[in-house]
This record gives structure tokens, sequence and C-alpha cells, in this order.
């Protein structure tokens, strides 16, 4: 919630940048971000309530001049040091002159480098350092691809609030977990690049990104306030098997627990699987690659498949149970008979701020929401393995 407030004391910044994109956007520029950058990359990238044409492979028409290209406009985050691939898309974007706009530690030794030859930058303020729980002997809580995707968010938000206020509403992706969603996307998806059917009035400058924030900050409230309980539990759950020396499965899905499952200080407890439940092949490298009796966290999107429990239960009865809402009961939660479940607070369809005369509603919360509960009972894990 600190990370909210403090964001909303900035968002001249965002409006600023917002300005800067639209206008580039407007005149053929596009605005990347890659699935392989860490967690920002997958968190903007085809997401529910997002733009359409977010990615450098996902552009609205098949040629275009070398002065549209000029204007492109490329988007980093870093949660910790530069990967190999990261420095690749970097290096390769700046030199082709693109506007970047960065996001993370901007003081981190292994990323300041790359922090000053970004156009803009969002600095998460976490330094080297972005354990926010302090414990016996050792810190936890990591912060930086939590506060990296609120940043990467309203700047999207304040995008496309400035396009409103020049006349145009880009293309959004309306969740795949609609009937039509996919029918949605595909009328926009490398055929347009404003959505001129659903004309919109013009945005105040901030608005967006301040709905956002606000939406993102009720719902932790919420989870802090009707969750805790389970929170604690799951940790104490978690806790025993760091004590016991044994990893847990998290099975997740969505987009952003890609780029940080298992990745920092948690891939000394986890081992990341990604489950997609309705995808085959996902069910058979979870059935063989998760061993009988393995504590199982289920990192969910909507509710849960109700193919979903059967599956874990092939494993284990100890599990936990993190998702958001769903509209059929059959995918609800609270019917998955998890022994732990934790809701997540926002509603199905994801995305969560609603723009006056257009049809769905615009950012995702998901993916953050994801992190925060998924940090919070690692926390309380950690904690009590130190008892």
């Amino acid at each position: 919630m600190a990370e909210c407030d403090k964001a909303l004391t900035n968002i001249n910044a965002y409006v600023a940048i917002g300005e800067k994109i639209a206008e580039r956007h407007i005149k053929g520029g596009a605005i990347g971000t890659y699935w392989g950058n860490q967690s920002l990359g997958p968190e903007l990238y085809g997401r529910s309530g997002g733009m359409v044409n977010i990615g450098f492979d996902r552009i609205w028409k098949k040629e275009r001049t070398p002065e549209e290209e000029a204007l492109d406009t490329a988007l980093f985050g870093f949660d910790r040091p530069l990967t190999s691939t990261d420095k690749h898309y970097f290096d390769k974007d700046k030199a082709r002159g693109c506007m970047i706009v960065g996001f993370g530690p901007a003081l981190h030794p292994q990323i300041k480098s790359y922090a000053e030859k970004c156009d803009v930058f969002f600095d998460t303020g976490f330094g080297n350092d972005d354990r926010v729980v302090a414990l016996n002997g050792m810190r936890a809580g990591q912060m930086n691809h939590i506060a990296n995707a609120l940043h990467g968010w309203m700047v999207i938000a304040e995008t496309v609030g400035a396009l409103t206020r020049k006349g145009k509403m880009p293309c959004m992706w309306k969740s795949y977990g609609w009937p039509d969603g996919k029918e949605w996307g595909n009328k926009y998806l490398y055929k347009m690049q404003f959505d001129d059917e659903h004309p919109v009035p013009p945005q105040p400058a901030g608005s967006l990104a301040e709905k956002y924030v606000k939406q993102i900050r009720s719902m932790v409230e919420k989870l802090k306030q009707n969750e805790i309980e389970d929170i604690q539990k799951a940790g104490r759950m978690v806790g025993d098997e760091i004590k016991a020396g044994r990893k847990i499965a998290v099975a997740w899905e969505g987009h952003m627990p890609e780029g940080y499952v298992a990745l920092r200080d948690d891939a000394k407890w986890c081992v990341s699987h990604q489950l997609h439940v309705w995808l085959a092949d996902q069910r058979e490298n979870f059935r063989k690659h998760v061993a009988p009796g393995t504590l199982v966290l289920r990192l969910g999107t909507y509710g849960i498949d109700p193919e979903g429990p059967p599956l874990i239960r092939e494993k284990t009865d100890r599990w936990i149970l993190i998702t958001g809402e769903h509209i059929k009961p059959e995918y609800k939660g609270e019917a998955a008979g998890a022994p732990v479940y934790i809701a997540l607070g926002f509603e199905f369809g994801d995305a969560c701020v609603q723009i006056d005369k257009f049809p769905i509603p615009v950012f995702a919360p998901s993916g953050i929401m994801q992190a925060v509960a998924y940090e919070a009972v690692l926390s309380e894990a950690v904690a009590n393995s130190l008892k």
C-alpha cells in the first residue's frame, strides 16, 4: 500500500511520459516489450485490459516507414540483474534509436549503468536489496517486481489517457476468460491501431493511473483484512517444508509469475511449474515432475478449472490455492476443497478500470495481486522456518 501511495505523489511523471509515448504512437511509432524481459515483459504483453498493439511483433500493419520506426518506444523492467536476453534486447533497441522507458532499482550496482542509458527511468527505490521484511538474521518479501508492474501499468494508463485527449482510443484486449474474448482480440490484432468503433471522451491527465492505483490499493487492503489468517496458515505449511529441507511445487498460471517464481531467493524453497490446467501438455508435465507428497501452492488467476483439484490430489492432499474470482460456481476457489484458500479480490475478467463509453474495463490487477499474495506467504514461511 505504501508503494501505491508513493506512486500517486509522482503522478505527473507518468502523465509526462504517457504524453510522449502517445505522440510518437499516433505518428506510427510502436510500443514494445518482450516476454523474455524478467517480470514486466510478460506482465504487459497480451494482458486483459492492456493495449493490443504492445510488442514489436504485434504491429497493426505489415510495413512501416523508417520515419515511423524511429518513433518506437521500448519498455524494460529490471527486478534483478540483467540476463543475457535482457542485454540483447536492450542493446538492440538502444542502437536503433528507440525511446527507452525503464523500471527498476536505479542504484543497484548491476542495473545502474542500464538505468542511466534509459530516456526515462522509474526507480523502485530499493537499491541492491528489495526485501522489505526484516527477520532474525535475514530478510524476505521481495518488491522490485511488484513496484515495476505498478509503475508499468501506470505508464500504460497514462498513455491511453493521453491518446484519448488526442481523439484516439487504442485497441484493448478483452480477457480470453470471456466466451468472446478471442474473437474480440482477433478483430484488432495485426489489423487496427485504434478502436474507432468505440470513441471515448478525453480522460483528464492523471485520472486513469490514479484510478488503477486506487483499485490496487483497495485490493491489497482487502487481502490484508480478509485473508491474513489463511496467509499465515499457508506460511506455516511452507515454513515446515523449509525447515524439513523440502521444496514446494508452485503451480502457476498467467503471465507475470514466469518472471519471478523460483528465480530469486525463493529458488531455495520452490520449484516452478507452469500449469494452465486446460493444456494437456502442462497437466502431463505436472504429473511427470511433481513428486508424490509434495506441498503444492497453486498460484491462479480466475478460480480454478474443475480438473485442477483432482490433478493436484493425484500428488498430495496438502495444497494451497491462491486465486481470483470466477463467474461459474464449479470454478470458484471456495469450491475447490483446498486446505487453504486465499482469495485475491479481483473480479472475473481481470481488468479493473472503467472508461466512460468504452464497452470493457481496462488495466489488469491480477499479476500484481498474485505477486503480493505470493510474497506475503513466503515472508510468513521464512519467519516460521526460523522459529
